[in-house]
């Protein structure tokens, strides 16, 4: 951690008398929204019933870039949020899809879990990470997608998760990026 941002965020906290939780369920709300807006990124594949969107993207990223507990606490949010009538679930809790938002609350928690095990975080370590938290994502979304859809679980993986695999895989490798970036810069756990 630098040290002059250290010092610096320290001063500001006790300026602004904000206290650390709040300060952090706030941020945690923020990635909230961010999941609410790229929910709203998505394109249909002709032969699925699932979606592209922008949401695995933010999932990724609120398990890097917040707190133990928090990334998945965003999640938690988005799902009630939405279940209570926010209009930014692309299908609907109870759809195909329902799998893949339990999913989103699993993700970010195993993402700050590899993250913290590792001495030294790289581009490659982050990869690691958020593709574990979207083979979190992935095996929910096919289980509950095969049950939903009443098909087999290769039906399911050809449907619900084979198409998505590069896709996501290029939202882990941008957020991957990101990450490593930013934390080279500054500390930016929050």
């Amino acid at each position: 951690m630098n040290p002059f941002f250290a010092d610096e965020t320290l001063r500001l906290r006790r300026e602004k008398a904000v206290p650390i939780h709040a300060e952090r369920v706030l941020t945690t709300l923020v990635f909230t929204v961010i999941t609410g807006l790229c929910a709203k990124l998505r394109f249909y594949l002709p032969f699925t019933p699932v979606p592209v969107t922008g949401q695995v993207f933010a999932v990724l990223l609120a398990g890097v870039f917040l707190a133990k507990g928090y990334g998945s606490l965003s999640q938690i949010f988005y799902v009630l949020f939405g279940l209570a009538g926010v209009p930014w679930f692309v299908v609907g809790p109870a759809g195909p899809t329902w799998g893949y938002l339990v999913g989103f609350i699993l993700a970010p928690s195993l993402i700050c879990l590899i993250r913290e095990r590792v001495k030294h975080l790289t581009i490659l370590t982050n990869m690691y990470a958020m593709l574990a938290g979207i083979l979190a994502i992935y095996t929910l979304g096919m289980i509950h997608f095969s049950l939903y859809m009443q098909s087999g679980l290769v039906r399911s993986f050809q449907h619900a998760v084979l198409p998505f695999i590069p896709i996501d895989i290029g939202k882990a490798l941008i957020a991957a990026f990101l990450a490593h970036g930013l934390s080279r810069k500054m500390d930016i756990r929050i």
